[in-house]
């Protein structure tokens, strides 16, 4: 009878273990999905922020080769940017 009862108290203990640790795992899918959701969340913000940072970069460019430009025809060519009353208006 003594063995009986200790066999019923070890099956009802690994029933509950069993109910613990299925419990652990879907909590632990749960956390998995949620973290995978963050990682995808994140990797947009990264390609978005790429997107910009190249942006920036060609428009940085575009600007320093102006001011190049601008800087050339200054001091090679000694061109200078034309006054109000050297400009001429033609109409037709």
């Amino acid at each position: 009878m003594n063995l009986h009862r200790w066999q019923s108290l070890a099956t009802a203990m690994l029933y509950v273990l069993v109910i613990v640790l299925a419990v652990m795992v879907v909590a632990n899918r749960h956390h998995a999905r949620q973290l995978f959701g963050e990682l995808q969340q994140m990797q947009k913000e990264r390609d978005q922020l790429s997107a910009n940072w190249s942006r920036l970069i060609l428009e940085q460019s575009t600007q320093l080769n102006q001011v190049r430009v601008e800087d050339q025809a200054k001091n090679v060519l000694g061109m200078q940017k034309p006054m109000a009353d050297n400009t001429q208006v033609i109409r037709e």
